[in-house]
């Protein structure tokens, strides 16, 4: 397996909340991409694991992801330790991305968080070639985030506009989550900060595309400085959202 775009995932729906108009686009494109989430949301306030573990696979056959894993490092016991930072690194040798997109390291939800910054210890130790983890060691080229809880100034925007209704419709997917019927099993449950993720979500995107002047966006961040060869890549939205990288389908 040799994916161009890995999406990490503290839990189900995380990816597709922060990064599913930019995988459904990706796919459309050609290339090979995937979801690994950390945990089975075991902890959620709505659902089971296994209602969530369905519709996962749901979500992931309408983005049309290559690959989805999950390695159940348990929901709200997410700490970038070098264990589970391990088992990160372990699935990152094992589908080889050439990128990676992971919740941003500042977050409020501390699985987020953790998320975040497990992404980053495990982008470093998949290359390390004396570290043993039963697979070759593998570089990953660029490691990027994206913001879940809180707004974050993106260092890029993709447009997703085309892909809106794609992620829109692999978000939906979790009706044990976003169902408006659906509540919690105890009486005065209290939102984290977004009571509304149809509304959050359209309007984050709404307001990510205004800034590259389209529909609708997906907003990045990445804390290296981007080597720029040609200034005309600029011009061209299409190139740009793609760094010029050929599908792996056409390799």
């Amino acid at each position: 397996m040799k994916l161009d775009f890995l999406v990490v995932g503290a839990h189900p729906d995380d990816a597709e909340l922060g990064a599913g108009g930019f995988l459904h686009k990706m796919k459309q494109r050609g290339y090979r991409t995937g979801i690994v989430d950390l945990t089975r949301g075991e902890m959620g306030s709505h659902g089971t694991p296994e209602q969530r573990l369905a519709e996962a696979e749901k979500s992931a056959a309408i983005l049309g992801l290559d690959i989805r894993l999950n390695l159940d490092l348990g929901d709200g016991h997410l700490v970038p330790n070098i264990p589970k930072r391990h088992e990160l690194a372990r699935a990152i040798r094992r589908v080889r991305p050439t990128f990676i997109l992971a919740p941003y390291i500042n977050d409020k939800h501390p699985d987020h968080a953790a998320a975040g910054k497990m992404a980053k210890g495990a982008f470093y130790d998949a290359r390390i070639a004396k570290l043993d983890l039963g697979l070759p060691p593998y570089s990953v080229s660029k490691l990027f985030y994206y913001p879940c809880h809180l707004y974050h100034g993106p260092s890029f925007v993709v447009d997703i506009s085309d892909s809106f209704c794609a992620k829109m419709e692999a978000m939906l997917a979790y009706e044990s989550q976003f169902d408006p019927q659906a509540e919690a099993p105890y009486e005065q449950y209290i939102h984290l900060g977004i009571s509304d993720y149809r509304f959050h979500i359209e309007s984050r995107c709404r307001h990510f595309g205004s800034l590259i002047n389209v529909c609708y966006g997906e907003g990045f961040i990445c804390e290296d400085v981007l080597a720029l060869d040609d200034p005309h890549i600029l011009l061209s939205k299409e190139e740009a959202c793609c760094c010029h990288l050929p599908p792996s389908a056409q390799e």
